[in-house]
């Protein structure tokens, strides 16, 4: 039956409002998303501006593929595309990301040695060249000292050294660096050997007990780590031998021969085995157990202790056999013999012997003069078994 005119046009807007309506309705979930009305817009784009997407944006939009970037490294640039598929993205096309990251090759790759591209923060070039200025400082105070030899000038420099071993870099290098690294060892002996020399500068006097307290705890560790480092042996030797001329001297100052420099044998060529009993050497060992004689004792002691140690590694061949480690041996054993009663100086003055012996037997090596007299005059208690 036909319709008259006006219900069809009226059945037609009906038909067409509702495509409208719908149509409005799928839009509005995008417009949603992005966070701006769309009320007005039929048809939403399907492409993205990149210049218009904050770094929040950026991070929600990109999500996994952000990698982060070592902090040893400078950020690297970000190139920016525009993605101008109208296809919408899925898991499968994340790959093409607008958003490229570029990473720095790393530099510290397993198989190159880490020491040597990036050695210890306490060994780096910069902590070196420290350590170095500070033996300079050393050195330059110990030159101001020989040129201007006096108590005055000593005193004046002490202040300084004592601020140069509370650097830092000295500091750690003496609480934390590693007492089997031979870089460690190498320094830590440097300073101690230099710091020794300005201690017993003036050694008849007792020297500076305090400096002379940090090289013993200094070398002290080193030896405990390395019982076997000639090197620190010999030091410590020294050490205690430098510590005994403060008695030695008061000694040599009553009138007695006795002296770390040289000495009395107490036997003659004639009778080895005995001492001889003449009038003043029941005095003389009488003496010997008292007083300043038994304050020698105490640090001579130590000192033959150590330096016999030093001699037995240097000749085990750990290290090059040095003619300075067999004089300061010899000089500690006189030392000793000469502030021990007679019945049991004998040994002492036979390692002596021996030490020059062995000395003046190295090529290039000269023994001191009244070293050598020494050993002429007594050198045949080594063939006189």
């Amino acid at each position: 039956m036909p319709l008259p005119d006006g219900s069809v046009s009226s059945t037609i807007k009906s038909i067409f409002c509702c495509s409208i309506l719908r149509r409005n309705r799928s839009v509005l979930p995008i417009s949603s998303e992005v966070g701006s009305s769309h009320e007005n817009v039929e048809e939403p784009s399907t492409s993205l501006a990149a210049t218009n997407i904050s770094q929040s944006d950026l991070e929600t939009l990109i999500g996994d593929d952000i990698t982060p970037v070592p902090t040893n490294y400078r950020p690297a640039p970000i190139e920016q595309t525009t993605d101008t598929s109208l296809v919408p993205r899925t898991p499968e096309h994340r790959s093409l990301s607008p958003i490229t990251i570029i990473r720095p090759p790393l530099l510290d790759s397993p198989k190159t040695p880490s020491p040597l591209i990036q050695p210890p923060a306490m060994f780096s070039p910069t902590a070196l060249f420290r350590l170095s200025l500070c033996h300079e400082d050393i050195y330059t105070l110990r030159h101001l000292l020989s040129q201007s030899p006096s108590m005055a000038t000593y005193r004046s420099i002490l202040p300084q050294i004592y601020e140069i071993l509370r650097r830092e870099e000295v500091r750690y290098l003496f609480n934390n660096g590693d007492d089997r690294d031979y870089v460690v060892i190498g320094e830590r002996v440097r300073f101690c050997e230099e710091i020794l020399e300005v201690a017993y500068w003036d050694a008849d006097s007792g020297g500076e007990r305090r400096l002379a307290g940090w090289v013993e705890r200094g070398l002290g560790g080193v030896v405990e780590s390395n019982p076997i480092h000639h090197p620190s042996l010999t030091l410590l030797g020294r050490l205690w031998l430098l510590r005994s001329q403060e008695y030695l001297s008061k000694i040599s100052e009553d009138g007695s021969n006795s002296s770390s420099s040289g000495g009395s044998f107490p036997f003659t060529n004639n009778d080895w085995t005995s001492a001889d009993e003449d009038r003043d050497t029941v005095e003389q060992d009488r003496k010997r157990q008292e007083g300043v004689y038994v304050d020698a004792r105490t640090c001579l002691f130590p000192a033959v202790e150590f330096l016999g140690r030093a001699v037995e590694a240097m000749e085990d061949g750990h290290g090059g056999v040095l003619g300075d480690v067999y004089v300061f041996q010899a000089e500690a054993n006189m030392s000793l013999g000469n502030v021990t009663v007679s019945s049991e100086a004998q040994p002492y003055f036979r390692t002596a012997v021996e030490a020059l012996k062995k000395a003046s037997m190295i090529d290039g090596f000269r023994l001191p003069i009244h070293l050598e007299r020494y050993l002429r005059s007594f050198e045949f208690v080594l063939y006189d078994d």
